[in-house]
């Protein structure tokens, strides 16, 4: 008995999943972090280690992707009422940002959030139509509850990966031809 020619790929899921691991961590950076708490605790699973900010409250998180996914919703947990961001800016597709960068570029959302935002279980959305097609997110944190410093514990961001887009493999063939 002959067999047919292979099935086709299953279609791309519209699941709204985890993309946390999607970020290309080498890639990214932080701006105005406390070296005593460095922004790889975000992503190690105990409340107990934090992202900090130095000089003042104001952070910025430069997070690439490791393939263009499209962001739905974020959770960003902290700690402590005080030190928890309240005014959060998000901005696309920015190959660098600075501070500068976030008093003259129109960001695509603005957070207001509360203290209830801020709870492991808690998820804010996006405007979801905004976030189609992300290679890489700035966000950052201008204004928190009056601490001298933002802390986090937690960043976790949700949505879908474009399939097809891993540039981590578009890159490699690049380089073998």
């Amino acid at each position: 008995m002959e067999e047919g020619p292979p099935p086709p790929p299953p279609p791309p899921s519209n699941e709204i999943v985890d993309i946390t691991d999607k970020i290309a961590k080498s890639e990214c950076f932080v701006l105005n972090a406390d070296p005593k708490y460095p922004w790889d605790n975000l992503f190690m699973g105990d409340d107990r280690l934090q992202l900090r900010s130095d000089t003042d409250e104001q952070l910025v998180l430069h997070l690439v992707f490791s393939e263009s996914v499209k962001v739905h919703s974020m959770n960003l947990v902290a700690p402590e009422p005080d030190a928890a961001p309240t005014t959060v800016k998000l901005y696309l597709n920015k190959t660098s940002f600075s501070f500068d960068d976030a008093e003259s570029i129109e960001p695509t959302q603005v957070l207001e959030l509360t203290e209830e935002d801020h709870k492991p279980d808690k998820v804010t959305l996006l405007k979801f139509v905004k976030f189609q097609r992300v290679s890489s997110l700035t966000i950052f944190i201008e204004s928190n509850g009056g601490a001298e410093y933002t802390a986090l514990s937690k960043l976790r961001l949700f949505g879908t990966p474009l399939q097809g887009t891993d540039v981590n493999k578009i890159q490699k063939q690049g380089q073998q031809n």
